[in-house]
């Protein structure tokens, strides 16, 4: 059976630019992992619920 080829969507401009530099940072920083995310959603968790 064959597998299907998908399109591999191309970035451009800043999404492009923000893609590279996330990207040298991490290959800078192999061991490292980024959690800012994670902390902006129970931060803003803990604000609605007034504990902030």
């Amino acid at each position: 059976m064959a597998t299907a080829i998908r399109a591999i969507p191309t970035l451009y401009g800043e999404t492009a630019k923000s893609f590279e530099s996330e990207a040298t940072r991490t290959e800078q920083n192999p061991g490292t992992q980024d959690y800012r995310h994670e902390a902006e959603v129970v931060a803003n968790f803990l604000r609605t619920n007034n504990w902030l």
